[in-house]
């Protein structure tokens, strides 16, 4: 809230500024809107390039994302986890074209994965020489995830592939969101049934 005072309170003094200026309250109205665009596509350029620095270094560097990710972990930034499941869900998120797994871990919790770069793992036979079985879910695999904010850095199946339910895509997560299923991203799910989540899965919509 005070952020958006100082920023309300910076157009204002700008505004009149650029009047005195300029002598016309239209022409320093339009000055300012022109401005702000430039200022905030700048902002927007800044950001981008702070937030994607470290890969940036990172490649500069000749390092690839796997030592970058043995280096996270060795140093204690990134920890691994391990899990065992014998069964999972996996469908489409229609509205945002991510794949879901929910893996069965026991004792009534699932692990969610959720996103784009899991169809990697998915099967395909779209030519004669370009086979892929599938590779994922595995009775076991391990998570890699920043030790600080828990983000999924990578996944590492197992060799022992885990045939899973499909289900069909949903458009609309409502069924989910009532059982206390939330589509994140390595989000541990606990109190559940396989057995309720596969028939909201399933049930006509």
């Amino acid at each position: 809230m005070k952020l958006a005072y100082g920023v309300l309170g910076a157009l204002v003094v700008a505004f009149a500024l650029l009047w005195a200026l300029m002598g016309d309250p239209v022409g320093a109205a339009w000055s300012l809107a022109v401005l702000s665009l430039v200022g905030a596509l700048l902002a927007a350029i800044i950001g981008y390039f702070v937030v994607n620095a470290p890969d940036w270094i990172r490649r500069a560097r000749g390092i690839s994302w796997e030592q970058h990710l043995a280096q996270l972990e060795s140093a204690g930034k990134a920890v691994r986890e391990h899990y065992r499941t014998d069964r999972a869900l996996t469908f489409e998120d229609l509205a945002t074209g991510s794949l879901v797994h929910l893996l069965d871990v026991g004792d009534g919790r699932f692990v969610c994965l959720y996103g784009q770069d899991y169809y990697s793992f998915e099967p395909f036979d779209d030519e004669p020489d370009d086979v892929q079985a599938r590779r994922f879910p595995t009775s076991e695999f391990s998570l890699l995830r920043d030790a600080k904010t828990r983000d999924v850095l990578d996944l590492t199946p197992g060799a022992n592939v885990v045939e899973p339910t499909l289900c069909e895509g949903i458009a609309n997560p409502n069924e989910l969101y009532e059982l206390g299923i939330r589509l994140k991203d390595g989000e541990v799910l606990s109190g559940l049934s396989f057995e309720i989540i596969e028939r909201a899965l399933t049930a006509r919509r």
